[in-house]
């Protein structure tokens, strides 16, 4: 996927967050946008090593670390879920061929998180 397309499911991701939430904006500002942003990049990045490596569980893996590290600051796996879920919406607007790739991986992940809430 070119850097083109991926800045703009980035942007499209961050801004519909903030947009969703707006208590967001009031409560971290741009800051928090940016950063958001950078979260972003980071969820990308994962994808394409997965995928490069073959290894759906590499982005899972990662999933399950950075929720331990979100709810330890006081967020909800959901919010981790919606991020993802928006991603995968995202990239439904993009016939590169491996979007649909990014799509299960990203599907995995949610499940994986899903479950491992409800069990808690």
């Amino acid at each position: 996927m070119n850097p083109v397309a991926i800045n703009e499911i980035i942007d499209e991701v961050t801004e519909g967050i903030y947009r969703d939430y707006p208590v967001l904006l009031e409560k971290y500002g741009e800051q928090g946008r940016k950063k958001c942003r950078e979260d972003n990049e980071h969820h990308i990045k994962h994808l394409q090593t997965a995928l490069s490596m073959g290894e759906n569980q590499f982005f899972i893996d990662y999933a399950h670390w950075l929720n331990g590290i979100l709810t330890s600051r006081g967020m909800k796996t959901d919010h981790l879920v919606d991020n993802f879920e928006r991603l995968q919406s995202a990239f439904k607007n993009y016939s590169d061929e491996n979007s649909a790739k990014y799509i299960r991986i990203l599907e995995g992940s949610i499940n994986s998180l899903k479950l491992t809430e409800t069990q808690e």
